[in-house]
């Protein structure tokens, strides 16, 4: 009684336990299969959009000012133009520099967006590129949202979203051969699978090993 008490706990947390991991694993998997075959529609953005907008910048730090040091510039330059625009207060990752004498180029990426701004200090004006990302590409970026963003909240919301399915997926891969060892019907067909399935796995890791 007390083991088919002990074997019922365990399926019902191999069961809801991947029900709670049932989206995530949906997602890695599609975003797996774009990661390594990037087709051509799932690299075109979703839209780009332009415009231009008055931007009056007197602090701009030059290449001179700064010692022509770019992380200083970058430093100094980007959080002036991110207060100019507004619009989208944060951004988990820049770049910029002077592409000519009136032109500060600034690049700011954020999950799923990237905005391009060029400012003009003469004419007290900067035009904006917004590029969106289609859906395949946000998939994609799945894999590297931590590596990529770890300043996001969603990026570190999704690293530990990560590491509670790893632990699941790996619970329910042990308690999956423990409830089938009481199936006495189905040992045969388990037992070739789990022998093949492991030499499948062997042989890819010492194929990886010498030749990766």
């Amino acid at each position: 009684m007390e083991l088919h008490l002990f074997r019922k706990i365990i399926l019902n947390i191999h069961m809801y336990g991947g029900l709670l991991c049932f989206s995530y694993l949906i997602l890695i998997g599609i975003s797996t299969l774009n990661f390594n075959h990037r087709f051509s529609f799932t690299m075109r953005p979703a839209s780009v959009t332009t415009w231009t907008q008055p931007m009056t910048l007197p602090g701009l730090v030059t290449p001179e000012a700064a010692n022509h040091d770019a992380a200083s510039i970058v430093h100094q330059n980007n959080p002036m133009v991110i207060h100019a625009l507004g619009s989208f207060g944060t951004f988990t990752y820049a770049d910029g520099s002077w592409n000519d004498p009136d032109t500060y180029h600034a690049r700011f990426v954020r999950p799923g967006k990237e905005y391009q701004v060029d400012v003009h200090p003469s004419r007290s004006a900067a035009t904006v590129t917004l590029t969106r990302a289609n859906v395949w590409a946000m998939i994609r970026d799945l894999h590297g949202l931590y590596a990529v963003y770890p300043d996001s909240f969603l990026a570190s919301s999704f690293k530990w979203y990560t590491e509670i399915s790893a632990i699941v997926v790996l619970f329910a891969s042990i308690s999956g051969v423990y409830l089938w060892t009481a199936r006495r019907k189905e040992r045969r067909i388990g037992l070739i699978m789990l022998g093949a399935a492991g030499a499948v796995s062997l042989s890819l890791m010492v194929l990886i090993t010498m030749y990766g």
